[in-house]
């Protein structure tokens, strides 16, 4: 298992494994997968898709560079039955997917002896750095603490937990458990994810702050200087249609949350999580350009459905738009340039335009030029 210094990564981008995530991921540049640690979520591909697809799909995708490996908690959704001339054959089938990837992860969300089946899992990649699982930290306190025990008994020389504002305050005491057998408090990496939204950015930043003091609390005063954290949050959600220019506020939200703590940046990619109760899909689509600025981003959204000149179109708007600042290069703002001049195969797809939304996403992020806040000192 890897032994990193996280303090050297300025930039944390989660990521999950669908399609367009692993496109992104895979055409960035060898220089900017040097420069990031990604927090990679093992969930669900596409529908149908096995629990073990998606474990062969992150083996394959980040090959022997370290990234931290999580579990998605999103169960499979509920195959469609559509009102008139279902199929119920082929529902069938898709439901059995379903509900075999749910078991598979049922199998690994349960806290039987330190979690053994995620810590199998976790066995797989000589290069992932494990988060620690739990659901209730009350009564899974012991399993939490053996998972961390066995992990680090393994070998496993850095370790990562996740907390988000609906975790309870039972796992702070936890924490400062599972950092006192450690030999360094540098060796936990805290996430601490507020969530993807637009909205309650003051509780966020008080969440943020509130967490890593309530940490601090709990390690020996020795150990205070050696804890690393990222602040985690994600401002795309769902853009007006009237949207040209969408604002984000996720370095906003860092760098006040680092006036508590010297957090590292962390977000989802610029890319929405949508969780659905079936596999439901519309009929229609519209061809989307994004384009990726340093704290917001470029938005056409072309009139035609299911017309794929709109990407070729849309491209050129974006170009020609007055906040256009050729900042980028990477493979999605030459998939965009390309179309610009008419190029689209073998891109007319919506899956590749996603893809290029967040590989130009996460190499902006690479290149942002920003240092957090003062004053984390005072804690």
């Amino acid at each position: 298992m890897p032994a990193v210094d996280f303090r050297q990564f300025r930039y944390y981008p989660c990521l999950q494994c669908s399609e367009p995530e692993q496109i992104a991921y895979r055409e960035l540049s060898e220089e900017d997968k040097d420069a990031i640690l990604p927090i990679v979520e093992l969930s669900q591909i596409k529908y149908e898709a096995s629990f073990q697809n998606s474990i062969d799909a992150i083996g394959t995708v980040f090959g022997d560079r370290p990234f931290i490996l999580d579990l998605s908690k999103d169960a499979a959704p509920e195959a469609y039955v559509p009102k008139n001339n279902p199929d119920h054959a082929k529902i069938e089938k898709l439901q059995k997917a379903q509900n075999s990837y749910n078991e598979a992860l049922l199998a690994h969300m349960m806290p039987t002896d330190g979690f053994s089946k995620w810590r199998e899992c976790v066995s797989q990649y000589a290069n992932a750095i494990p988060v620690l699982q739990f659901i209730d930290p009350a009564s899974q306190s012991k399993n939490i603490l053996r998972q961390a025990a066995q992990f680090w008994k393994a070998g496993v020389e850095r370790l990562a937990i996740r907390i988000t504002p609906e975790t309870s305050e039972e796992i702070f005491p936890i924490i400062g458990q599972i950092v006192a057998f450690l030999d360094s408090a540098e060796q936990l990496l805290l996430i601490v994810d507020c969530g993807q939204g637009r909205q309650q950015i003051a509780e966020r930043i008080e969440f943020a702050k509130r967490s890593a003091a309530r940490v601090l609390e709990e390690l020996d005063p020795s150990q205070v200087l050696n804890l690393t954290a990222v602040c985690l949050h994600d401002s795309y959600t769902s853009p007006p249609e009237s949207a040209k220019i969408y604002g984000s506020h996720s370095r906003e939200l860092w760098r006040e949350a680092s006036t508590g703590f010297p957090f590292l940046f962390g977000d989802y990619s610029g890319h929405r999580r949508l969780k659905k109760s079936s596999t439901y899909m519309p009929g229609d689509w519209k061809a989307q350009v994004v384009y990726a600025l340093p704290e917001s981003w470029i938005i056409y959204r072309h009139d035609n459905a299911q017309d794929p000149q709109g990407w070729i179109v849309g491209s050129k708007a974006i170009i020609d738009h007055d906040d256009f600042d050729d900042g980028l290069t990477c493979w999605g703002s030459g998939l965009m340039k390309a179309a610009a001049t008419g190029k689209l195969d073998p891109y007319g797809s919506a899956r590749y335009w996603h893809a290029a939304k967040i590989n130009m996403h996460v190499s902006r992020q690479i290149g942002y030029d920003d240092e957090p806040a003062e004053g984390y000192d005072e804690i």
